[in-house]
């Protein structure tokens, strides 16, 4: 035997049900101490590690820059014949 209830109530209302604590001030709070850290610790200290991580990428769109240059400049030279490959 199988039995499906459907309970239509909001997040605020199954929390209380069930019996969590409300942490929305909490969770304010921990946003704003945040939000004011990245203020104050200026943007240099994050610059760094922006750029550290931005390494591969920059590294791998040069390659694929390079590889697709190659391409579109082989294509474009004019075919040389067999004879010249001996």
């Amino acid at each position: 035997m199988k039995i499906t209830v459907d309970v239509d109530i909001t997040p605020e209302e199954l929390r209380r049900f069930i019996g969590l604590p409300n942490i929305d001030k909490l969770q304010e709070q921990i946003l704003q101490n945040a939000q004011a850290y990245l203020k104050e610790s200026g943007s240099s200290q994050y610059s760094d590690l922006i750029a550290t991580a931005m390494q591969p990428m920059a590294a791998y769109q040069q390659w694929l820059q390079k590889m697709m240059g190659g391409a579109t400049e082989d294509s474009s030279k004019p075919k040389q014949s067999g004879k010249d490959h001996e």
